[in-house]
């Protein structure tokens, strides 16, 4: 009876071990996808090194995901890359607009003053508007 017991506990210790090679294989594969999609989303940063952080490493102890253990303890680096990239390209879009005509009610300055009626219009301009009535069109002030 002890032969069988001590069979059966090996038997359950061998199966134990082997669940856990299997889930150890299983999260070192998972670790290994984590890394390349790290790779494409940070291409300027050095994940390699950022492996060797002691915060990473009990990050995924803890398991997390290689993606959110590597974020979370690069985080502020991250932060200052997606700042400066932000100001890059608000420059470059100031930089390409800055040559464009503004449209009408857009411009910054005011609009060309504008007199309504015949009291600010110069005798000029009411002897052209006394030639085109003449020729029959319809002037409206």
């Amino acid at each position: 009876m002890e032969r069988q017991n001590d069979a059966s506990l090996g038997k359950r210790a061998e199966e134990q071990m082997l669940r856990r090679s299997r889930q150890a294989v299983g999260k070192a594969e998972q670790w290994r996808e984590g890394f390349e999609e790290v790779c494409q989303l940070y291409p300027d940063m050095d994940v390699g090194s950022a492996m060797k952080q002691p915060v990473m490493k009990k990050l995924l102890r803890a398991g997390l995901d290689f993606k959110t253990a590597f974020e979370a303890a690069n985080l502020e680096e991250i932060k200052e890359r997606v700042a400066l990239e932000s100001e890059k390209r608000a420059l470059w879009r100031l930089a390409e607009n800055s040559g464009r005509v503004m449209e009408n009610g857009v411009a910054a300055s005011r609009s060309a003053p504008f007199t309504s009626g015949a009291s600010g219009m110069s005798k000029e301009d009411r002897a052209d508007i006394v030639k085109r009535v003449l020729h029959g069109e319809e002037i409206k002030l």
